[in-house]
C-alpha cells in the first residue's frame, strides 16, 4: 500500500462552542478548559480496539481536530474489539477504514486518517500525541521529541484483562484546577495568636482541607488583618484545625468570619518515558493491588524484550513461550535497580498468555481514562496522572485454570476472547440472547 502523506494540522481557531452539544462537558469543565480543548490538535496512533474507543472518546469531548494513524492492515484478531469494522475491511489500513465512521461522530471536529510512519516533523504539529501498539523503541524516540517540545505523551496498551497508561506533560505542566470541585468556605470558631497561628473551626464540620491549599479569610472580627491578607498556605493539624502562620502582629481574634479555600495553579514535572523505565511513579488504581504496578511494570517491558527478540508476542496457552518470557522477566528483575523479591508467576504468565488479545470492555475502560486524560492535557483541568498506571481484571477469569487447548485460534473474529477465555466460554456466551433497553452510551458499551 502507498503511504499517505500526514495531513497537516490547521493552526487557526473559531474560538465557538456549541453550548447545547457540549452542555453537560461544560458543567464539569467549565468555559475556559472547553476553549482550551478548542484549540488543541490530538493524534491518535493505532486504531485497534483500544485507540478507536480513545478516537471516539477525544471526538465527543470536543476537541480541535483529531488525526488517526496507522500502519497496519485489519486482521480478524482486531473484529473482537474494533467496532467499525467487519470482515470486508480485512487487509485494508485500520486507520482508513475508520476514519469515515468517526468523523460521523461530532461535525465540530475534523478527523482525518494517515498511514504513513511517525516522524518529528509530523509529531510536532499536534499539542497532544497518544501512542497504542508502539514499540518501546517507539514510544522511546516519540517521547523524547514530544518532551523536548512541550507536547503531551500518552502512552496506552491493552492486553487481554490487563491495561497501562503512562502520561508525560513536560518540564513545567500547570494544573489550575486539581479536583474541579467548588472552594470550601466553613465558618471559623477561634484563631490562635501566635508564631503558628491555629485556625478552628465548628466541631459539627469538618474543614476538608489539605495541607499546601491556600485560604482566604472574611468578615473576621478583632483579627481584621486577615480579611486584607492574600491567600496563604496551611497545614493541617486535624480535622478541624490548621495553622496559617505568624498571627503575633495582628489584633485578638473575636467570634466570627469565614474561611474560604482557594484554587491556586499547580506546576508539575514529568520525567520523559525513557527516564522513567528504571525509575517510575504509579498511580494506584486499585488499593487491594498495591503491589501489582512494579510488577505488570516489569512484565510489560519483558513483553517488549520477547516481541523483540522473537518477532512476536507469546503465544496464547503455549507453555514454551510463557517459560522463555518468564526467563526474560527474571533477567530483566535481576538487573532492575528497582529489583521485585519475590514474583508473582501466575500474574506474569497469565500477561504473557493474553498479549495478543484485545477485549472491548478492558479497551472501554482503558480508552475512557485515557481520553480524560487528553482532555486534562488539553485544558490544565484536574491533576494528571503521575505517571503510570496498571490495571488488570484477573478476578474475571474462572477458578479452575482453562486448559491451554481451549486458548488456541479458530480463524474467528472472536479469538481475542477465546484466548483469554477459552472456546467453551465463547460458546455459552455466543448461545446468549440479550435484550438491551436504552439506546445511550452505557447501552452501546453492551
Amino acid at each position: 500500500m502507498a503511504q499517505q502523506q500526514p495531513v497537516a494540522m490547521d493552526t487557526t481557531s473559531s474560538g465557538t462552542i456549541d453550548e447545547g452539544l457540549y452542555s453537560r462537558q461544560l458543567y464539569v469543565l467549565g468555559h475556559e478548559a472547553m476553549r482550551k480543548m478548542n484549540s488543541s490538535n490530538v493524534l491518535i496512533s493505532g486504531l485497534s480496539g483500544l485507540g478507536v474507543e480513545i478516537a471516539k472518546n477525544v471526538i465527543l469531548g470536543g476537541v480541535k481536530s483529531v488525526c488517526v494513524q496507522d500502519t497496519h492492515e485489519v486482521s480478524f484478531m482486531d473484529l473482537a474489539s474494533q467496532y467499525y469494522l467487519s470482515e470486508k475491511d480485512i487487509k485494508r489500513n485500520r486507520a482508513e477504514a475508520s476514519v469515515s465512521h468517526l468523523a460521523e461522530l461530532n461535525p465540530y471536529v475534523p478527523v482525518h486518517a494517515s498511514t504513513a510512519p511517525l516522524t518529528k516533523e509530523f509529531v510536532s504539529q499536534f499539542q497532544v500525541v497518544v501512542l497504542t501498539q508502539s514499540s518501546l523503541e517507539e514510544q522511546i524516540q516519540i517521547g523524547n521529541i514530544t518532551h523536548a517540545q512541550g507536547i503531551a505523551l500518552i502512552v496506552a496498551d491493552s492486553r487481554g484483562l490487563f491495561g497501562q497508561v503512562f502520561c508525560d506533560f513536560g518540564d513545567n505542566f500547570t494544573v489550575n484546577d486539581a479536583n474541579g470541585e467548588e472552594p470550601i468556605s466553613i465558618l471559623i470558631a477561634s484563631i490562635t495568636k501566635e508564631k503558628e497561628g491555629v485556625v478552628t473551626v465548628l466541631d459539627e464540620q469538618r474543614h476538608g482541607f489539605e495541607d499546601g491549599d491556600f485560604v482566604s479569610f472574611v468578615e473576621v472580627e478583632g483579627m481584621k488583618e486577615l480579611n486584607k491578607t492574600a491567600a496563604r498556605p496551611i497545614k493541617v493539624l486535624g480535622p478541624y484545625a490548621f495553622s496559617i502562620g505568624d498571627t503575633t502582629s495582628y489584633g485578638d481574634y473575636t467570634p466570627g468570619g469565614r474561611v474560604t479555600q482557594v484554587k491556586m495553579p499547580k506546576s508539575l514535572t514529568f520525567k520523559t518515558l525513557e527516564a522513567s523505565l528504571d525509575a517510575p511513579a504509579f498511580c494506584d488504581m486499585d488499593m487491594a493491588k498495591f503491589d501489582r504496578p512494579p510488577l505488570l511494570h516489569l512484565g510489560y517491558r519483558a513483553l517488549h524484550a520477547f516481541k523483540g527478540q522473537h518477532g512476536q508476542f507469546p503465544r496464547p496457552g503455549n507453555a514454551g513461550d510463557i517459560a522463555g518470557y518468564l526467563a526474560l522477566v527474571k533477567s530483566l528483575n535481576d538487573a532492575s535497580p528497582n529489583k521485585i523479591d519475590e514474583l508473582d508467576d501466575k500474574v506474569l504468565s497469565a500477561l504473557a498468555s493474553q498479549s495478543t488479545a484485545t477485549l472491548a470492555p478492558v479497551c472501554a475502560v482503558i480508552g475512557g481514562i485515557v481520553a480524560q486524560e487528553v482532555m486534562k492535557a488539553c485544558s490544565g483541568k484536574f491533576m494528571p496522572i503521575m505517571q503510570y498506571l496498571y490495571f488488570d481484571s484477573l478476578e474475571s477469569l474462572p477458578v479452575d485454570p482453562i486448559p491451554a487447548e481451549q486458548l488456541q485460534p479458530v480463524g474467528s473474529r472472536y479469538d481475542s476472547q477465546i484466548a483469554v477465555f477459552g472456546t467453551a466460554f465463547q460458546q455459552r456466551l455466543g448461545d446468549q440472547k440479550w435484550f438491551v433497553v436504552g439506546a445511550g452510551p452505557s447501552a452501546a458499551s453492551c
